[in-house]
């Protein structure tokens, strides 16, 4: 059993996928918000359009989802974490979000809606979680329940671009390699995410595109960018304590995650954010 202290460190969600609770997600969007609403645009969504956010966490994506499809659409949620969905549940009914028709507890490898339901898919930073067989099957199911013409739009964070400067510049990457010889398939499922156009053409998928997008941030930082960095330090040091890395570099990792220390990273008037993410989009033929 997990004690508190890692819970609160890896934003656990009832499902056991780390970095995954509603308050984690809720943060991680609003330190990035400007970039995931311009990725999601990006996509193609049309007004008029039957949607579904697949594993849509706490919901933090349906607001220009609803924008983007206007009162003619149709929005449908579904997520395997039963937390999350009560958390769409809850600001659905707040925000009168009439358009949002269903919200499920469901898993993405069997998606509980018939063939051709959907006129797009969007699905965010999901697929790190799954061995390379169930993300094959997860995108399959995609294609199953996206019409002939429709859009399958995933979004996915990619490893090799995390950095914290002025730390070493791959020490990040040397992480999630070392948690990944250990056996996580988490870090395994991650070490994937540059190569998902290779599994969405292997599933049928035609006119594959895909958008990187460069998120950088540097002081002074936003008050929810401090919580946002500060629970993500907590989180990658507690698991590089567990890895094979040389000593150094777990003392590096050890000191992020002292928060209360004057010298910390987040006090460092030269201290920059540099990550990756990615939209795929694919068209189902």
């Amino acid at each position: 059993m997990s004690t508190a202290h890692e819970d609160t460190a890896s934003r656990s969600s009832s499902t056991g996928h780390v970095l995954a609770s509603p308050e984690w997600l809720d943060t991680h969007f609003l330190a990035m918000q400007p970039e995931y609403e311009d990725m999601l645009k990006w996509v193609g969504i049309h007004h008029g359009w039957n949607v579904l956010d697949a594993a849509c966490g706490g919901g933090s994506f349906l607001p220009l989802m609803l924008e983007l499809v206007g009162p003619a659409g149709k929005i449908s949620a579904i997520d395997l974490a039963p937390e999350n969905v009560k958390t769409v549940q809850t600001r659905a009914a707040l925000n009168t979000w009439s358009t949002l028709t269903s919200v499920d507890v469901g898993s993405i490898l069997a998606l509980p809606y018939n063939d051709g339901s959907f006129d797009a898919i969007w699905c965010a930073n999901t697929m790190q979680y799954l061995s390379e067989d169930d993300l094959s099957r997860a995108i399959n199911e995609f294609r199953r329940v996206v019409r002939p013409g429709g859009i399958v739009a995933i979004k996915e964070y990619d490893p090799t671009g995390l950095q914290f400067l002025p730390l070493p510049y791959a020490l990040c990457l040397r992480r999630h390699e070392a948690l990944a010889r250990g056996g996580s398939q988490y870090d395994q499922g991650l070490l994937r995410m540059p190569y998902l156009t290779r599994y969405m053409r292997a599933a049928g998928l035609a006119d594959v595109r895909i958008r990187p997008t460069l998120m950088v941030r540097v002081p002074p930082l936003r008050e929810v960018e401090k919580r946002y960095f500060s629970d993500f330090f907590k989180f990658l040091a507690a698991k590089a304590a567990q890895t094979d890395l040389p000593l150094e570099e777990k003392a590096i990792w050890r000191k992020l995650g002292d928060l209360e220390s004057p010298d910390h990273l987040l006090n460092n008037p030269d201290f920059q954010f540099r990550a990756i993410q990615t939209v795929f989009v694919g068209r189902v033929p």
